[in-house]
């Protein structure tokens, strides 16, 4: 009883923090938001593909990694990023009118973190 007590201690005292990690350290991220009727997404899967979609126009590889990257690191995501922080971030980032939000990150675990929000059931 006193060793599980001893090692609860020990691993209570330990810091626990979440770190978002680099896009090239995830297996995929895609998020989606629509705003007044218009799909905006944003996608990126390992090793090294990247498209934005705006609507119908659409970017890929080289001219999408930026716009990709810019956002995942807007966001911070990690595996502890709560849904209202996310939106809150996404409408800071020039979306103050989306309609719905939806991000799917893995991780380089290869653990799948969804996270959605819709306008409609919030209100």
């Amino acid at each position: 009883m006193i060793k599980l007590a001893l090692i609860l201690t020990i691993l209570l005292c330990i810091p626990f923090h979440a770190e978002a990690s680099s896009l090239q350290n995830s297996f995929m991220f895609k998020c989606t938001v629509i705003a007044e009727g218009v799909e905006n997404e944003w996608e990126f899967s390992s090793p090294n593909e990247y498209e934005v979609e705006k609507g119908n126009f659409v970017k890929k590889g080289s001219t999408a990694k930026e716009d990709v990257k810019s956002l995942y690191d807007y966001l911070q995501v990690t595996e502890l990023s709560r849904v209202e922080e996310l939106v809150e971030k996404i409408k800071q980032y020039g979306y103050s009118d989306a309609d719905r939000f939806e991000l799917r990150w893995m991780d380089a675990n290869g653990r799948l973190y969804t996270w959605v929000w819709d306008k409609r059931g919030s209100e």
